[in-house]
């Protein structure tokens, strides 16, 4: 970067529609307060972000570059080094905004950090803009509605929270949304066309890795959730997505790798087999029987407070 004093804004690797929109936001947030700064993301966007950032004509964040040690940073919608860059640690940390479990991140500085239990990271945004007497745009302002819809299943999800309810409703006002559940169904629908996208995509479209530590030993497991309208479509593709997440499991080095498939309407969630040894440590977790190549896990939809807790607590037990 041609300029060391703007700070360089990026979500986790994977981006959903939070880190990306998040990200933009952020930089808003910052501008206005005369702070220099830039969104960027780590990997490609997923087809309802692209939708959401179509719909108000603002482009998609260029790659992160390179960046020189000791570059000014921002992570939104994670806090975790393993969904971050690589040698997070070279660089200079300077804020930090997200709604997720804390992870394992060191500082040399204090820094600037928003950590709460909300649904969506847009959310913590939207009130620190309040907290400032500060007001995002129209555009922004719907993407973070879209935001917020999409990673509390449109508040239906168990991590949806009062805050999130409140920010939704405020932002819905200044981005004249006259209809939000109309609004969310265009975004599941676009969230739901996955036909162009091949296995690994799909699976890479939302997906995380997690440390979890059994017996004193770590354990890697990757968790990618696919949030649809139309599961049928992603079960006519379960055998493909297994061979798929197989593969990646060992080129990434992953002890396990969850493909879950939530039904956004249903608020019902199924767990794609993988090899046998998966498969009957996964029955063991969620209490479930494999059938079809497919483990129902009832209405876990909530990766970060269903899904994630449910592995470790019975990590925690063993």
């Amino acid at each position: 970067m041609e300029n060391t004093t703007t700070i360089a804004i990026f979500g986790h690797k994977k981006p959903d529609t939070d880190a990306i929109v998040s990200a933009i936001v952020m930089q808003d947030w910052l501008a206005q307060q005369h702070i220099k700064a830039t969104a960027y993301r780590l990997d490609n966007t997923n087809p309802e972000t692209q939708f959401l950032l179509n719909l108000v004509n603002i482009s998609v964040p260029p790659s992160l570059p390179d960046l020189p040690q000791g570059q000014a940073i921002a992570l939104v919608d994670h806090n975790e080094s393993g969904q971050s860059i690589a040698n997070l640690n070279d660089y200079q940390i300077q804020y930090v905004i997200d709604h997720h479990k804390l992870g394992d991140l060191t500082t040399s500085e204090p820094v600037y950090i928003r950590l709460q239990p909300v649904g969506s990271t847009c959310t913590l945004l939207f009130l620190m803009y309040q907290e400032l007497a500060l007001t995002p745009p129209k555009n922004l302002a719907t993407l973070m509605c879209g935001a917020i819809i999409s990673d509390t299943l449109n508040l239906h999800s168990p991590t949806a929270t009062a805050q999130d309810r409140f920010a939704l409703k405020q932002l819905s006002n200044i981005a004249d949304i006259k209809d939000l559940d109309n609004f969310a169904k265009q975004l599941f629908d676009a969230k739901s066309h996955v036909e162009h996208l091949t296995d690994l995509e799909l699976i890479n479209s939302d997906f995380k890795q997690f440390s979890f530590d059994k017996d004193n030993n770590p354990l890697h497991i990757g968790i990618s959730c696919i949030e649809t309208v139309n599961p049928s479509q992603i079960f006519a593709r379960k055998d493909a997505l297994q061979q798929a997440s197989i593969r990646l499991k060992t080129q990434s080095n992953l002890d396990y790798l969850l493909v879950i498939v939530v039904d956004i309407l249903a608020q019902q969630s199924w767990l794609i087999a993988s090899d046998d040894t998966q498969n009957s440590f996964m029955t063991q977790v969620f209490h479930s029987e494999m059938q079809d190549n497919l483990l129902s896990i009832g209405n876990k939809v909530s990766r970060k407070k269903q899904i994630v807790p449910a592995l470790e607590s019975f990590f925690a037990e063993r």
